[in-house]
Order: structure tokens, then C-alpha cells, then sequence
């Protein structure tokens, strides 16, 4: 796969195997992929087709049976479990649909908890620009249980961003939230990516979700189907109409074999 001078992720011919009973199956299978730094990418794929694998081996929460993952010129599938948790940490941005807040601790301190675990002592400037710009400073001294939906993934966001990471990996953020909601955090995410430059890349099956993204990725049993510019598409539904027909077109070319 030829290098690009601005990728921040290269995943290089990766596979990923899992045992389910007696029977292995290839979530990964020889896939390769580049992100350039600053884009936005999204993530799509049916159930089984190896999008959250794909999330998680990148995020270093399981690692690749073979190939490689680069993230910001750092070869992650190779560090020890060590330096993959303070790499993780210190680089890399995570953000899942069950937002995964610490019910004893309030807003600011779930935000400020992955600092504290590399030893902060001090992030006031930072955790105050987070809270304007998530509009979280009103509750702040609040634990999850007195956040709303809305307001509990944007605190997940903004405990992502506290450590100023090279990428954001977001899986299925919006599955916890109304329509409404949803619609903020991606709006939230993509101006995170052009005002800010942020790399992020969100798995997720909704076109709704994709549509926001700069770029979508279309997997199928552990490979990479297609990928395509959002900008080709005026909406949602004309990008979900795509991704059906891609899907379809290659269901039938299979039977026809």
C-alpha cells in the first residue's frame, strides 16, 4: 500500500480471528486503510461485517492475529501491554455509545480522570475551554446520573479530548441518543474535525451519522467493500440509497457465481 506523508493511521494488511465454539472466524481479513490527519471517516457495515473489530484493534483493546497498525508514526500492534496502555492514553480518543462515565465522580472529574491516571496535577485552563465548548460549565458539579443523554456523551467527548489526542475513535456514539441529540454530537464531531483539525473516525450504521463524516468506508466479512466522499451525496437518504445498491449489487454478484 503506498505511504502518505500526512497519514496520521495506517492499517496494513490486517487480520483479526476469533473462536466461536469450534468454528474460527476472520472479523479482519488482509485489510488495509489510511487516514489522513484532520479527515473525518465513517465507518460502515452489517452486523458481523468487522467495523467495532476494527475500532478496537486500532484503539489497542485487542491486538491483530497479522499486519500492522500505525497511529502517528507509532507501530501500536507492536508495543508491549505497557506502553500501548500510556500510548492509548496520552494519543488516542475513545468514545462508545455506553459512555462509560464513573457514577461517584462529577462532569469535570470524569473529564479530567485520564490526566489524573498519567499523574496531572493541574488542567484548570484546559478543562474550562472543554466545558464552554461542549456547553457543559452549567453542569459540571454534576454526576451522570443527573446529566442528561446528550449532556453525559458530550462529557465522554470532552474526557476524549482532554489529553489532546492525535485521533478519536467513536463507536456507535449516537446509538444511546434520540434523533436530536444525535444530530448535535455529529454536528459537534464534524466541527471538532474542520475548526480544529481533529482526525476522527466513527463506526456507525446509521447514513444519518455517515453523512457527517468526510469520507465512508463500507465493510463486508472483514474486508473493505467501497469507499466514497460524502460530498457526492446531497443528503442521508441519497447516501443510504448508495450504500444499499453497493451492498446489493455485491449480495448478487455472489449468488451468481
Amino acid at each position: 500500500m503506498a505511504e502518505s506523508a500526512t497519514a496520521l493511521v495506517r492499517v496494513e494488511k490486517v487480520t483479526k480471528r476469533f473462536r466461536q465454539g469450534e468454528t474460527t472466524v476472520e472479523a479482519l481479513r488482509n485489510l488495509s486503510l489510511t487516514v489522513e490527519s484532520g479527515e473525518f471517516v465513517a465507518v460502515m457495515g452489517a452486523s458481523g461485517s468487522g467495523k467495532s473489530t476494527l475500532l478496537h484493534v486500532l484503539a489497542g483493546l485487542t491486538r491483530p492475529d497479522a499486519g500492522g497498525i500505525f497511529i502517528d508514526g507509532q507501530n501500536v500492534s507492536a508495543m508491549s501491554d505497557r506502553d500501548l496502555t500510556v500510548f492509548r492514553r496520552r494519543r488516542i480518543g475513545l468514545v462508545f455509545q455506553a459512555f462509560n462515565l464513573v457514577s461517584s465522580l462529577t462532569a469535570a472529574d470524569n473529564i479530567l480522570l485520564p490526566l489524573f491516571c498519567d499523574g496531572a496535577t493541574a488542567a484548570g485552563g484546559m478543562l474550562d475551554g472543554l466545558l464552554k465548548r461542549l456547553d457543559l460549565a452549567p453542569r459540571s458539579h454534576h454526576r451522570p446520573d443527573a446529566l442528561s443523554g446528550g449532556e453525559q456523551q458530550r462529557v465522554a467527548i470532552a474526557r476524549a479530548l482532554a489529553a489532546n489526542p492525535a485521533l478519536i475513535l467513536a463507536d456507535e456514539p449516537t446509538g444511546s441518543l434520540d434523533s436530536i441529540n444525535g444530530q448535535k454530537l455529529c454536528r459537534l464531531l464534524r466541527e471538532l474535525c474542520d475548526e480544529q483539525k481533529r482526525t476522527i473516525m466513527v463506526v456507525t450504521h446509521e447514513p444519518a451519522v455517515a453523512i457527517w463524516a468526510r469520507r465512508v468506508v463500507v465493510l463486508r466479512d472483514g474486508q473493505i467493500l467501497t469507499q466514497f466522499k460524502t460530498a457526492d451525496f446531497p443528503d442521508a437518504h441519497a447516501l443510504a440509497a448508495h450504500y444499499q445498491s453497493v451492498v446489493e449489487v455485491k449480495a448478487g454478484a455472489e449468488v451468481g457465481r
